[in-house]
């Protein structure tokens, strides 16, 4: 049997130190995040404390706020156990508070401190970490999930982020998985390594939809790339600036002079250098078919086999002589 690709092993945690009282844990690798936060819990509680020494706190709404639950965790973490020397651990679940976008961080921050005494709640729960749960026998676990494409991603200039990170207890959990690696061979042409991190990423989805629908994104991307690194726009009197500010689509993750990181952008405009501009198009236009049976319907008489489809237009799009 052979070892999984580097890629698909489960990454290693970090070690817990038992006399930290406090953790933000981020990333978009949602069960390394849910792993870690176990392992913090482990290191205080036994199974047989957790029932009365572990809480977890998910502030209710779909734009959850840190305002409708602070006072209930600073309750929480300032119970005293009924058995001695037993700790209190709280696990926060996301608040909107903690995230922040390029475009409205600067926003978003002056809309939060708009409370009384241009204090906002993330200020509060900072203070209270570092001045009074010091001296309470009480773990506080923050977590924020990450999500990059669609740039929900914790913001820098919040307090109780700036102080984790100050502390050094702000820990990422990025996910490696194989389709990162995957389009990396896919736009260098190389055909046997795409077709084998294609099939990784199909074993680790299970074939899921969203596979095909990042085929069709990236794809998207590196023809904007193409189109803003080529002679087309001069062609037609069109600046890149101009290109950036009036063509491009307002979703920040379908928009190439909007991706970050911005090596991101970069990689995708050294991409586009492989492809002509004709090739492009074609593949786009080939990707219908994968688009079509990615959620099959009830009424399509046949389905072929999807996965097999998608490594014949790999190896027809990587192929140089395409």
């Amino acid at each position: 049997m052979t070892d999984k690709p580097a890629s698909m092993r489960t990454p290693a945690l970090p070690p817990v130190d038992p006399r930290q009282p406090f953790y933000f844990l981020h990333g978009d690798h949602e069960a390394a995040i849910e792993r870690f936060k176990s392992a913090i819990v482990d290191a205080h509680l036994t199974p047989e404390q957790r029932e009365e020494n572990y809480r977890e706190i998910v502030a209710p709404g779909t734009q959850p706020q840190l305002k409708r639950v602070l006072g209930e965790l600073t309750a929480e973490l300032a119970t005293v156990s009924f058995l001695p020397d037993v700790k209190r651990v709280v696990t926060l679940y996301p608040v909107q508070d903690f995230y922040g976008t390029r475009k409205t961080a600067s926003r978003a921050s002056k809309i939060e401190k708009a409370g009384a005494g241009g204090r906002s709640p993330s200020d509060d729960l900072a203070e209270f970490i570092e001045r009074e749960l010091p001296h309470l026998n009480g773990v506080l676990i923050c977590i924020a999930v990450e999500d990059y494409e669609k740039w929900r991603r914790i913001s820098p200039t919040n307090p109780v982020v700036a102080l984790a990170q100050r502390r050094g207890v702000l820990v990422a959990f990025r996910e490696t998985g194989p389709q990162f690696a995957f389009f990396d061979a896919l736009f260098a042409r190389d055909t046997g390594t795409a077709i084998a991190l294609w099939r990784d990423w199909w074993e680790a989805t299970g074939g899921a939809p969203k596979m095909f629908y990042a085929l069709v994104s990236q794809m998207r991307l590196l023809i904007q790339a193409k189109t803003a690194s080529g002679g087309y726009l001069q062609s037609r009197g069109v600046t890149r600036a101009q290109f950036a500010q009036d063509f491009m689509p307002a979703e920040a993750d379908k928009n190439l002079f909007a991706l970050q990181p911005e090596w991101r952008r970069e990689k995708l405009m050294k991409a586009a250098a492989n492809f002509s501009f004709a090739e492009l198009l074609r593949a786009y236009e080939k990707l219908s078919d994968l688009q079509k049976y990615a959620i099959p319907l009830n009424s399509d008489p046949y389905v072929p086999d999807k996965s097999l489809l998608a490594e014949l237009w790999i190896t027809s799009f990587t192929a140089w002589d395409a």
